[in-house]
C-alpha cells in the first residue's frame, strides 16, 4: 500500500516546511509530490495526476487540507471521492485523519454535504431545461447526453474542470458543455426585476 505526501507552494517559495514536515509524518522523501503553482484552481497538474493512481488501501498525507483542495466545495467533492475510493486522508497540521474516529465523522459530513450539492445541481439543471424547453429552445432531437452525464460533467466543472476537458471526456461539442452550463447557471441566478422593481 503506497503512503505518498504531497506539498504545494506558490512559485517562488521554498518546500522545505512542508517536505520536513511530511516526511517527520512519515512519508518517504521518494514519495513526496511537490506542485509549484500560482493557486490559481485550474493549475494543479500534479495533483490531478496523482489523485487518479491512488487505490484502495493507500495514504495522502498534506500539512493541510488547504494545500489538496482550493475551496470547500473542492473539499467536499473530491474529499469524499477519496473516502469513497478508500483513500486515507491525512492532514496533519489540522490534526485530521479518515481512519479515526473523528476523520470518519468529519468526512461522513463532508459526503452529506456532496449528496446535497448534487441535489441542488440536479433540481437547477433539471429547472433550466424545463425553462428552456418552455421558451422553445430546445427541440425534439434526442438528447447527446444523459441526465446523469449532465449531473457529472456540472460537478467536474464545480471542480475546475475546463469546457474544453469536458468535451474531450464526454465526447460532445465545447457548445454543448457551454449550454449546460449555462442553463445551470440561469436555473440559479435570481429573477430579474423590470423597471419599476418588480419581478
Amino acid at each position: 500500500l503506497a503512503v505518498v505526501g504531497y506539498i504545494r507552494t506558490a512559485a517562488g517559495q521554498s518546500p522545505v516546511p512542508q517536505v520536513n514536515t511530511l516526511m517527520r509524518a512519515g512519508v518517504a522523501e521518494e514519495d513526496l509530490y511537490i506542485e509549484r503553482t500560482n493557486g490559481h484552481k485550474t493549475a494543479w497538474p500534479e495533483r490531478d495526476l496523482l489523485l487518479p493512481r491512488l487505490r484502495s488501501g493507500d495514504t495522502i498525507t498534506v500539512t493541510r487540507l488547504d494545500r489538496l483542495f482550493y475551496s470547500v466545495q473542492n473539499l467536499i467533492i473530491m474529499g469524499t471521492d477519496l473516502r469513497n475510493r478508500g483513500i486515507r486522508l491525512q492532514a496533519v497540521e489540522q490534526n485530521i485523519d479518515s481512519n479515526t474516529l473523528e476523520g470518519r465523522d468529519f468526512f461522513g459530513m463532508m459526503s452529506a454535504f456532496a449528496t446535497l450539492h448534487r441535489e441542488f445541481v440536479l433540481a437547477a439543471t433539471n429547472d433550466g431545461l424545463a425553462a428552456a424547453r418552455a421558451r422553445g429552445n430546445i427541440g425534439g432531437r434526442k438528447p447527446k447526453l444523459t441526465q446523469h452525464q449532465v449531473d457529472e460533467l456540472l460537478q467536474l466543472h464545480s471542480t475546475g474542470a475546463s469546457v474544453q476537458q469536458l468535451a474531450r471526456t464526454f465526447k460532445v461539442s465545447r457548445g454543448t458543455i457551454y449550454r449546460h452550463i449555462s442553463l445551470a447557471s440561469e436555473a440559479t441566478s435570481p429573477p430579474r426585476r423590470n423597471e419599476t422593481g418588480h419581478l
